[in-house]
């Protein structure tokens, strides 16, 4: 039990507009991220106070992403309408090149559609900048050298960008957008093959499987943020515990929503036929390498049914670094084979991925198949791959929102921070 005076003081600033509650069901559990930050902060009279001037943190409710989802059908039927209303294929090709000029994708995460981006950004978290949260308790805050703003955001600080830079470092983002630098920090005994892939020829300072994934500014997250594991339908089961029934080797199904997804199908191309084919004699008597190609879109049933038989499933990047896709395999057991260069992994300064995990360079993908082959196949490989999932049910439950290892975390890494807002060792 952490002591009263250890614990981070927050002073909550006004409630959720009533639109909010509206939306939160709509959006779905995977986007509900803010929603629960809101109720787990303003719940806990523990750390709750009802004066600014003695808070370490004043937390800013909103609900943008839910807005942001809203503005996106909104902009999305509006286009529709432009083509619609065309009166010839001419008029269709003209509508259809302006819309292109005017609808700039950020591709750095997600694609997202720049027009509702920006019209979030302005509309509604500038609005509130400037007109909602402006009062005694907001510039009291903004005064101290030991208050901090709290704020909860699915997407990181590169995409909301005029409401991050008014703060800059005086907030504290609460987020799920892990990219950052912190990957290409860690030594090449870190990651599979180490720095075996890289030819000499080649500029490293990336090591990434293209440029577009070597973007870093405007930052996601800064080194006081704290990013969140995803919120995800599976939880761990027996199943999830047991090994021997595990007869795939690896295991990935996915989109092609990144770079990095782009080079795995490359690197297997023609493999899944082969795997697929039991009267060919290289599928026999070898654990199965199932990786899927993108047009093959398997029910959440039948991905989950796999993820359950295999030993090591693959997270490269999707639209941004920090997938959902992390969390669903470690619910199956499926120790996480991390193909990155820019992820920071949920909760990073407190828990060491490494030890329920293998991380490989983006470079590397080329290799993959071999690196496989060579480190995981027979009795050694099952050993490295049993060695990953000891702590592997009990990360689980630190990612599982339905139980509090997740607030437990955040408050732990609250209190750090007011360690140092207030001048404590």
């Amino acid at each position: 039990m952490m002591r009263r005076a250890l614990l981070p003081r927050i002073f909550v600033l006004g409630e959720l507009e009533p639109a909010c509650q509206l939306m939160e069901e709509s959006v779905g559990f995977r986007y509900s991220m803010e929603h629960w930050l809101h109720r787990m902060l303003t719940s806990n009279e523990a750390i709750v106070v009802n004066k600014a001037e003695v808070a370490d943190f004043v937390y800013l409710p909103h609900c943008a992403t839910s807005v942001f989802m809203h503005m996106v059908v909104q902009d999305e039927q509006e286009h529709q309408g432009v083509f619609r209303t065309a009166n010839s294929q001419s008029e269709l090709r003209l509508n259809s090149s302006i819309l292109r000029r005017k609808e700039v994708f950020l591709g750095y995460e997600g694609n997202l559609p720049a027009s509702s981006v920006l019209r979030l950004d302005s509309s509604y978290l500038m609005h509130k900048v400037n007109t909602i949260w402006p009062s005694a308790a907001f510039d009291q805050c903004w005064r101290r050298s030991s208050c901090k703003f709290l704020v909860g955001s699915i997407y990181g600080r590169h995409v909301w960008r005029h409401f991050a830079k008014v703060f800059g470092d005086k907030a504290v983002f609460i987020t799920h957008a892990g990219m950052s630098a912190w990957l290409r920090g860690q030594p090449d005994e870190y990651f599979l093959a180490g720095s075996e892939s890289v030819p000499e020829t080649i500029d490293n300072t990336c090591r990434a499987s293209c440029r577009l994934h070597c973007m870093l500014e405007p930052p996601a997250a800064l080194p006081q943020d704290v990013v969140l594991p995803w919120v995800v339908a599976f939880e761990w089961t027996p199943r999830a515990t047991a090994y021997r029934q595990r007869d795939i080797l690896v295991f990935y199904s996915g989109t092609e929503n990144s770079c990095s997804r782009k080079k795995i199908r490359e690197a297997f191309h023609g493999r899944f036929e082969m795997e697929m084919n039991f009267f060919d004699p290289r599928s026999h008597n070898k654990e199965k390498v199932l990786i899927f190609p993108s047009d093959f879109r398997l029910k959440q049933q039948e991905w989950s049914e796999l993820a359950y038989r295999s030993k090591l499933c693959l997270c490269p990047d999707g639209d941004s670094p920090n997938t959902g896709r992390l969390v669903e395999v470690i619910m199956h057991g499926c120790v996480p084979l991390i193909i990155s260069n820019r992820l920071q992994p949920p909760f990073h300064k407190y828990f060491d991925w490494s030890k329920i995990a293998f991380f490989l360079r983006e470079d590397a993908i080329p290799r993959l198949p071999a690196i496989l082959a060579e480190q995981f196949s027979g009795p050694s490989g099952d050993r490295r791959i049993l060695e990953k999932r000891t702590l592997l049910r009990q990360m689980s439950h630190l990612c599982d929102y339905a139980r509090d290892g997740i607030g437990s975390t955040l408050l732990l890494a609250l209190r750090e921070q007011t360690r140092d807002l207030r001048g404590e060792s």
